[in-house]
């Protein structure tokens, strides 16, 4: 009975003596953060490609915080990017802080921390590729500008430019990179462009140097045929006449920028426009709203062009309008065998009976090849001159017409 107390006292004295569990939770350890960035020197462009990562002893990383100059705070679960920082001085530092967060939300109390020095890089300019006008302008030219920079495009604030009889520099944004220059003096001149970037860092400059012809009639004579094989032909008609006009040439294309393209026929002060193409291509339809601004303004076309027709009626998807509404020309039939028919030098081609006030007859000083074997006009137009009727053709097509009929402001 005794050896039973002893053990049972023991027992008791055991239980009582049992350690009793922690009232206080194990504390979470927050995680560590750490930087890199490739290639620290002295200085550094302003692009850069940064690295971040963390370590938790006790869970995991979920995600980073970081921000730029103690600025607004980013999250994100990436360990790297791409930064692109400003430069407002010749040398600026920036300061990163990254701190991680782990999976029971706790974050690093001592952030990682990284202070870049930032060079400011100067932009480069250039003029955009194939925009530059032509060797011999009138006095209208437009220039498009492009620019590249190291510490990012989007840090091009924009662009100063001048003409050589400009006393100062004139100022365009990056967004509207062109400028179009109006009334300049004739001669030799030279355009000099800078870009510049909003720390005011100032490019190299690039220039062209083109010839500009002043304006000496109120006559336009567009010359859109390669060679200068017409051209004497033309000038010596508006000459015997005691004429004088302005030579346009765009066999190789109109310029580049539709405002030149549009001041040129609307702008510049002309009331008449001839405009003669070669037998394959003719570019009246790549300027064909300004010439019916031209003609809506009641000014004179006259268009000499075996092609006029196959580049706005035949080549295309949707017959253009314009043939219909300003040349007057309503139906016409594309000959499939057109090579076979050869107008001989001094073929006579007649004037339309119900006509006056023309020549009873043309004849051809050089070949003629018909892109159609029949053209009429519109009820609006009157037909000027047809072919005799052959076995070569139906009937007697139109080979000239005038629109309108009565008060023509057009002759095709």
């Amino acid at each position: 009975m005794k050896k039973f107390c002893i053990i049972f006292i023991s027992i008791i004295t055991l239980i009582g003596c049992e350690k009793e569990p922690p009232t206080e939770p194990v504390l979470n350890i927050p995680p560590e953060t750490h930087i890199f960035v490739e290639g620290l020197v002295d200085t550094v462009p302003a692009r850069q490609v940064i690295h971040w990562w963390g370590n938790d002893p006790d869970g995991w990383v979920v995600g980073y915080y970081y921000n730029w100059d103690e600025g607004d705070t980013v999250f994100t679960t990436l360990t790297c990017d791409t930064f692109v920082l400003r430069a407002e001085d010749t040398v600026n530092f920036h300061t990163l802080t990254v701190w991680a967060e782990d999976n029971e939300g706790a974050t690093d109390p001592t952030p990682a921390g990284l202070t870049i020095p930032v060079r400011n890089s100067p932009p480069t300019v250039y003029f955009k590729d194939k925009s530059l006008p032509k060797d011999t302008t009138l006095p209208v030219a437009t220039f498009y500008l492009e620019a590249e920079d190291i510490d990012g495009n989007e840090s091009v604030a924009g662009f100063y430019y001048r003409l050589d009889t400009d006393i100062s520099r004139s100022f365009i944004p990056a967004d509207i990179p062109y400028v179009t220059l109006r009334d300049i003096t004739p001669g030799e001149r030279t355009f000099y462009a800078w870009a510049v970037d909003e720390s005011n860092a100032l490019s190299d400059s690039i220039s062209y140097t083109w010839w500009v012809e002043g304006i000496v009639s109120d006559i336009l004579l567009v010359d859109d045929e390669p060679g200068a094989g017409a051209r004497p032909f033309y000038r010596d008609i508006i000459e015997s006449m005691g004429l004088t006009y302005n030579l346009w040439r765009v066999e190789d294309g109109l310029p580049y920028s539709p405002f030149d393209v549009d001041i040129t026929i609307n702008e510049l002060g002309f009331n008449t426009i001839i405009w003669y193409t070669g037998d394959d291509i003719c570019h009246l339809s790549d300027a064909q709203k300004p010439v019916e601004r031209f003609l809506d303004d009641e000014k004179t076309l006259f268009l000499v062009s075996p092609s006029a027709l196959n580049n706005l009626y035949f080549n295309v998807a949707i017959p253009s309008a314009f043939v219909y509404n300003y040349l007057g020309v309503d139906t016409s039939t594309l000959t499939e065998d057109y090579m076979d028919i050869v107008l001989p030098p001094g073929y006579v081609i007649s004037r339309d009976t119900l006509v006056t006030g023309y020549p009873d007859s043309l004849m051809m000083s050089v070949p003629i090849i018909s892109m159609f074997d029949a053209f009429e006009t519109t009820e609006e137009a009157a037909a000027l001159y047809r072919l005799p009727e052959t076995g070569r053709w139906e009937g007697r097509p139109c080979v000239a017409v005038r629109h309108p009929a009565h008060n023509p402001n057009c002759v095709f």
